[in-house]
């Protein structure tokens, strides 16, 4: 990591990392469009994607504060993104948009690119709700502080650089708060730094404990337990899970959401439920459907009685559970054949209802 020098000096690296995207930009000009065209290609648990979104933003970024006055290399660079915008299937907005909104609206006299923002608002549902074509954005780059620049390293996907912020950001916290512990976890994560994560959502949970809110305790051990899933500790991830179950029989909790706890001890289930069988189920469960479960080693595994014993609270939360969706059907299907429970055919006709309900 780079050693910073100086009050600013993360927006002198940041600047000299963008000034790179001048070679992307004249290639561009001499009609080298491969790295910034839009590029759709299938990702199977995110459907339509665009492989050169960051590209764009990467070189939307740079005309913004480099201010090259550039006006038919931003019209074919907000057509490229209307593109992805009204293809992709995640829909969303993003930040290349809404740059290249503000530097084409500079050129917009006689309203001749108003039907360009017309369609830009009409692209997908997101847009709908929340593309604002009057949006104003600063053109200065020093005006971003060091946590704004480590949120926009993390959209560029520099991580080297954004790995030598964070480190001055964390050296330079005071007093750590819920909100920063927050910033922190999304940072590590992103830099493939998980592991580092775990004091810090202990530490949230201790603080919760403290507190004294139901729903903030409950939260606060969801987040506990998916990070030991993610780590592949079932046992921790089991043992946590058992001190939160035992609260959720008090009666206080009966109008608390508790579907992500539920989730996790499906999960559970699975894992423990004979490492291969009840893994292979799990797995046959995420095809297409965004489940993150991490199979690594199996440390700790809790006996047969005690998943017995979770996945019996398992089953009574799902009875009492009234706002399914699919990945919980899908998890509870994988766990019930998993326990071997007849209760499967209940939920296998129950989600058959559902996505016909739903035209899925």
């Amino acid at each position: 990591m780079e050693e910073l020098d100086g009050e600013k000096s993360y927006i002198d690296l940041l600047k000299k990392e963008l000034s790179k995207q001048r070679e992307v930009y004249l290639a561009l000009k001499e009609g080298f469009w491969e790295d910034v065209c839009y590029k759709p290609y299938q990702d199977k648990e995110y459907g339509t994607q665009d492989a050169n979104y960051t590209g764009r933003l990467r070189l939307a970024y740079y005309l913004l504060y480099e201010k090259e006055g550039d006006e038919q290399t931003i019209v074919w660079l907000f057509l490229e993104e209307l593109k992805d915008r009204e293809e992709n299937s995640f829909q969303g907005i993003g930040t290349t948009i809404e740059i290249l909104t503000y530097l084409l609206r500079k050129y917009n006299s006689g309203h001749k690119y108003d039907e360009l923002f017309s369609r830009a608002k009409n692209a997908n549902f997101d847009c709908a709700c929340g593309y604002n074509a009057e949006l104003v954005m600063s053109e200065t780059l020093s005006d971003n502080d060091l946590l704004d620049c480590i949120y926009m390293c993390e959209d560029l996907e520099y991580k080297t650089l954004m790995e030598t912020l964070v480190a001055q950001w964390r050296d330079s916290v005071e007093v750590w708060d819920e909100g920063k512990r927050a910033d922190l976890i999304r940072f590590n994560t992103f830099l493939g730094k998980k592991a580092e994560n775990e004091s810090l959502y202990l530490e949230q949970l201790t603080l919760a404990k403290e507190a004294g809110e139901l729903n903030e305790i409950i939260l606060a051990y969801s987040h506990m337990i998916r990070h030991y899933l993610d780590m592949g500790n079932f046992g921790k991830a089991h043992k946590y899970i058992d001190e939160v179950r035992g609260m959720t029989e008090d009666k206080k909790t009966r109008g608390i959401r508790l579907y992500d706890l539920l989730e996790e001890a499906l999960e559970i289930v699975c894992l423990e439920r004979e490492w291969g069988e009840g893994g292979s189920l799990l797995k046959e469960a995420e095809k297409g459907d965004g489940i993150n479960v991490q199979v690594k080693e199996l440390n700790g595994v809790s006996s047969e009685q005690k998943t017995k014993e979770l996945w019996e609270w398992a089953r009574e939360g799902l009875k009492r559970e009234k706002s399914w969706y699919g990945n919980l059907y899908k998890k509870g299907i994988a766990a019930a054949k998993a326990m071997q429970d007849p209760y499967v055919a209940h939920l296998e006709e129950k989600y058959k209802a559902w996505q016909k309900k739903w035209k899925l």
